[in-house]
């Protein structure tokens, strides 16, 4: 039987009482990932976290925020049933969890009986009670997830999605976190000049995954101000990192960011599907190559077979070259999707950037070229200070780029 007075807030209580509790309460175990709550549904219960760990979200405009974690010896629903509302959060459960139900009426009378109980809910209400009932319209955004993807290497989208990290980070003025989840052969690391002391499979071990243990495991990019998640050390620790422990990652730092920057590895497995599901904004990285608009295409009929939405999912063409024969129009036409982005072909800039391990964003060397301004021009519209129409013009794109009359 479990012994409820070692839990603080049922340390008021006598021991008649908490013996009546545990045979008039109902216990449950459940699996990572159950929703005990869901915004504006009935609660019937107040909920003791017994062990595991939930997480209370908000959903403001349409995004849901992590409000606070519970951890085992917490509850939750004083608020509801002290103002008599529907539940104010969802609450979902992380790691296999076990709580107990405390009926209303229970709850209710215990307060009504003993002053010391019903300070500790009364002290727990004033901590949550505003942070609950604020509205949510009045309450900034979380962090906007962005992923760069493809499933064939050799696109550069490792390379773009670090200098638009750096660019958002260093003169965006944003707070940025890159999160390299190719987790067997990532190279943010190398592609930043950064060792890999700190990665995210030292997070794999924590019972109770929390925003601490996380900023713990970023390693800060000085020259940017960007923090980055970097990969497990060895390919082989790849395979003990669960879609389940990304999600709470992205959850926990999405309150606290304005943007997630992901780097994905070159396949479709369970953790991709996660990730993009979990992503505002999809980034398709090809090149002119006729392997990579093949790719390109299965993967954009794969995503509406999926119900992705188009407009979650933006074509980015690097390295693009009209001497190659594939007229960029007949691209669309074959893809059936507006290309959004365009980015030239600079390899004199790119190559010693990567060797040196300095982004080319934040080196002299790029200033002036095509691919400066195509990057400023990606992460404006990122940022919110442009929007794109969904088409693409390879003259209009030149002229801009590259400044012709």
């Amino acid at each position: 039987m479990i012994n409820l007075k070692k839990f603080s807030f049922f340390s008021t209580l006598p021991t008649r009482e908490l013996e009546k509790l545990t045979k008039q309460c109902r216990f449950q175990q459940y699996t990572s990932g159950t929703t005990i709550f869901v915004e504006k549904e009935e609660i019937k219960d107040l909920v003791f976290v017994v062990e595991g760990q939930l997480s209370v979200l908000k959903n403001y405009g349409g995004e849901k925020k992590t409000l606070f974690n519970l951890d085992p010896g917490d509850v939750y629903g004083e608020v509801e049933i002290l103002n008599g509302t529907k539940a104010l959060s969802t609450v979902i459960g992380y790691q296999e969890f076990q709580l107990m139900f405390i009926p209303k009426e229970i709850y209710l009378r215990l307060i009504g009986l003993y002053q010391g109980f019903a300070k500790e809910s009364r002290d727990l209400y004033s901590r949550r009670a505003s942070l609950l009932l604020e509205e949510t319209e009045n309450k900034g955004q979380p962090a906007r997830v962005i992923t760069f993807f493809n499933v064939k290497g050799g696109a550069g989208k490792s390379v773009i999605s670090a200098n638009v990290a750096c660019m958002l980070s260093r003169f965006w003025k944003k707070r940025v976190v890159l999160m390299d989840l190719n987790l067997a052969f990532g190279d943010q690391a190398i592609l930043l000049g950064l060792t890999c002391e700190r990665n995210i499979h030292k997070l794999v071990s924590k019972k109770s995954l929390k925003l601490s243990n996380i900023e713990e495991q970023l390693t800060l990019h000085q020259p940017s101000g960007l923090k980055v998640l970097l990969p497990p050390p060895a390919p082989e620790m790849a395979e003990t990192i669960r879609p389940e422990l990304v999600e709470r990652i992205i959850e926990l730092l999405k309150p606290h960011y304005d943007f997630i920057i992901i780097d994905t590895h070159n396949q479709i497995t369970d953790m991709e599907l996660k990730i993009l599901d979990l992503s505002n904004l999809i980034m398709l990285v090809m090149t002119m190559e006729l392997t990579f608009i093949k790719n390109t295409k299965v993967l954009l009929d794969l995503f509406q077979r999926l119900r992705i939405p188009r407009e979650k999912v933006k074509v980015i063409l690097n390295r693009a070259f009209k001497s190659l024969g594939l007229e960029p129009a007949k691209v669309e036409k074959s893809l059936r999707y507006a290309i959004s982005y365009f980015i030239p072909s600079e390899g004199d800039i790119v190559v010693p950037s990567v060797n040196k391990g300095t982004p080319f964003v934040l080196s002299k060397s790029s200033d002036g070229s095509g691919l400066l301004a195509s990057l400023r021009q990606l992460c404006a519209s990122i940022a919110g200070e442009n929007t794109d129409n969904g088409t693409w013009s390879m003259f209009a794109l030149f002229k801009e780029v590259f400044g012709l009359g």
